[in-house]
Parts: C-alpha cells; structure tokens; sequence
C-alpha cells in the first residue's frame, strides 16, 4: 500500500494497547517478520493485508488511515509529548494549558485509546486543581466504556482509567473491576505484561485494603506491588508498598518488631526520596493506628 505516511507506528500501537503478541496477530495471515516490518515503519502493508489486520484488531481501515494522517500532525505530536511529561510530573497548570488547545475536531479523529488518554489526564486536573469529583467521576466512566468489553482483556488506559474510578468510589463493582484488571495483567506473558498499569491497579487495591482494614489481603498486595515497583524502577510507589507490609505484618502479630522497621524503613525512604507528603500521609497511618515509630 504506497502511501507517504507509514502505518507500522499505529497498527503497533493498536496491536499493543489490545493485547495482542505478533505471533496472535501474523497467524494465518502473514510471516512475522512482515509484521516486524510493518511496525518498523519499513514496509507498508498492501490494502489487503491491512483490512486483514484491522480486522483481527478489530478496527476499521478507515480509523487506522486517519490515525496514522494524525501521527503527520508535528502540533498533536509535540503537544501529546508535553502532555505526557507534565502528567507524569503531576504539572496540572501545565495538563491543562495543553488540554486546552486539543480542539474538538482533532480529538474525534483520535483511535478511542487516544481519546482516553486525554480523558485521564482532564479527569486528574478535575480532582487535583477542582475538587470536582462527580464531573471527573462521570468523565472517567464515559472514558472507560468508549472501549471496554467483558471478554476478560484490559488495555493500559482502562486500567488506569478503572485505578481512578475506584479512587473516587469504593464501589463494588469498581472493586471488581479492578481485581479483574490486575488478574489479567497478572496472567499475561512477561514481555507483554503491562508493569506500569498493574502497580497503578494493587496500589489502589493496597489502599482499599487498608481503608478496609483487611490486613492478609493487604499484606499480599503490598508484598507483590514492592516486587512489581522495584522491576519498573518507580521508586515512588516503593515507601507506601513497604509501610503497608510493616502496618499488616504488625496487625496481624506475625512479627511485631518486623512490622514496626518496615513501617519506619518506609518513612526513611520518603524522606531519602524526598516525598514529603508521602511522608506525612504514612506518619498519618502510624498515628491512626496508636503507632509510634520515634
């Protein structure tokens, strides 16, 4: 298919953000190695090949066209980049000084993937910067239902997307929801395992945990999410992972003294870390269970 843009980026996307290996997606359609080049941008597919791909993907040829016209675009891209990194420095003026020049035509062309990508980061501005929890609450699951199905797989932005329901209500089906996310993360092969949604996804379960005062399943969530946060490198999720293993090792007497260095070991490496209120939040949960770390 000769086109003067390259599709590879976008079917690569697609085929990563539904879960999809190589192997799965070439089967019974092409060699691996023509997806390889495909996704390398080295090759275009012929259009008969891409329908065959959109379809096991389960999009349109039509939506991957535009998409990869949008993947043109140096303003969406240089936008979407300095998105991503005022998100990930949690910059809200900066979120949503972005946001704002996302114009309504440009986000309709987006694969839905895309759109909730830009849904998540306006439902944090909401609750950060506005405190509006019902609006960011109803965003989040309009956002999540663009593309979730009950057939058991969850894409990287609804597991983030399911991490913010529960934040924001502790409902049962949100409890679930979550459990189930992380499930299937959990039982995904290595190198597709998405890391970085499952510690998003058992920090949220070792809160509710904790809230719960179910000390054995907040034990088991804080033990595999320190495990899980050391493998991705994030070293921001590792003090709570700690505390919460030290606060249940504690409840449930299974060695008291452990429990109470774990529980400081935690406070320490906030400080190290320099998350002061991280620090405040875990000194917090020592002084509402009458526990003194001095």
């Amino acid at each position: 298919m000769e086109m003067d843009f390259k599709l590879g980026s976008v079917i690569r996307k697609i085929r990563e953000d539904k879960g999809y290996t190589r192997e799965e997606l070439c089967e019974g359609i092409c060699h691996i190695n023509t997806i390889g080049n495909i996704e390398g941008n080295r090759t275009s597919p012929t259009f008969e090949l891409l329908r065959m791909m959109a379809g096991r993907l389960g999009e349109s040829v039509d939506v991957i066209i535009r998409s990869a016209e949008i993947e043109k675009n140096a303003f969406y891209v240089q936008q979407k980049m300095q998105l991503e990194k005022y998100a990930e420095a949690y910059d809200l003026d900066g979120c949503e000084a972005v946001l704002s020049l996302i114009d309504d035509d440009l986000y309709t062309k987006l694969l839905p993937a895309e759109q909730q990508f830009f849904d998540r980061v306006q439902v944090v501005v909401l609750l950060g910067s506005y405190q509006d929890v019902e609006k960011a609450y109803a965003l989040a699951k309009k956002s999540l239902y663009k593309t979730y199905k009950k057939d058991g797989h969850f894409t990287r932005e609804e597991c983030l997307l399911i991490n913010l329901l529960l934040s924001m209500k502790q409902s049962q089906k949100n409890v679930e929801l979550a459990k189930k996310a992380l499930k299937w993360i959990r039982k995904r092969d290595n190198y597709v395992q998405d890391v970085y949604a499952f510690v998003l996804l058992i920090n949220g379960l070792v809160m509710l945990s904790y809230m719960r005062e179910e000390w054995f399943e907040l034990l088991d969530y804080a033990v595999t999410g320190e495990k899980m946060a050391l493998k991705l490198d994030k070293s921001r999720f590792i003090p709570n992972f700690i505390f919460m293993q030290g606060l249940a090792t504690y409840k449930l007497m299974i060695d008291i003294n452990f429990g109470l260095s774990e529980m400081k070991r935690a406070i320490d490496y906030a400080i190290l870390i320099r998350q002061l209120d991280n620090y405040k939040d875990l000194c917090e949960y020592a002084k509402k269970h009458n526990i003194n770390l001095t």
